[in-house]
């Protein structure tokens, strides 16, 4: 009889402790109604850097903004230098299980493209990112932390294009107390079967 009180206490904890998300980061790109070409970090509210080269900022409405999807901005992430730049979060994430939602596109400028997406010792590359066609994916990770990176690869001023980004990190949330008195009352069960076969 044992046995099944064990299968018991294992099915009760593996149900008791769920996950539960909340957002770090969400950001559509709406930084105003002018287009930058080899945009400065300023032009994104302080919420990004590029390093190593280039991106530039897509206002909708504005030049090269009907690249863009959507009501808000865009970015292209090979800027107009032909030097694609790392662009990366300021915010830097702490070690912990995150869901990461993003919307890439292609440019409509004949390319086929290909991004590298990292967050701390998590990383992964979409390729084959086609004019015209939205690439929106969903990647759930554990990482060590840092900094949140869009690196495209090429250098010819024609990228892939980032409409949106929302991070999640997904906590664990403690077994309840309610858990913990039946795994008590379980065990209790399990030592009255044992003492009455004794007796």
């Amino acid at each position: 009889m044992l046995k099944p009180i064990s299968l018991a206490v294992a099915l009760s904890l593996s149900t008791a402790a769920t996950g539960s998300a909340a957002t770090v980061l969400s950001d559509s790109f709406d930084y105003g109604a002018t287009t930058f070409t080899n945009a400065a970090d300023s032009v994104f509210g302080g919420n990004w850097t590029t390093s190593g080269g280039t991106v530039d900022y897509l206002a909708t409405g504005s030049s090269f903004g009907s690249l863009c999807r959507g009501t808000g901005g865009c970015v292209d992430l090979d800027g107009s230098s032909g030097n694609a730049g790392l662009f990366s979060t300021v915010a830097s994430f702490a070690a912990g299980t995150y869901t990461l939602a993003v919307q890439l596109f292609g440019s409509d400028r004949g390319t086929t493209e290909s991004v590298m997406i990292s967050l701390g010792s998590w990383n992964t590359t979409i390729s084959g990112i086609l004019s015209a066609a939205d690439v929106s994916q969903s990647f759930t990770f554990a990482t060590t932390g840092g900094v949140l990176s869009f690196e495209n690869a090429g250098g010819d001023n024609v990228g892939a294009v980032l409409s949106a980004v929302t991070l999640d990190s997904v906590a664990t949330v403690p077994l309840p107390a309610g858990g913990l008195l039946l795994l008590g009352g379980l065990a209790g069960l399990a030592g009255l079967r044992r003492r009455a076969r004794a007796a």
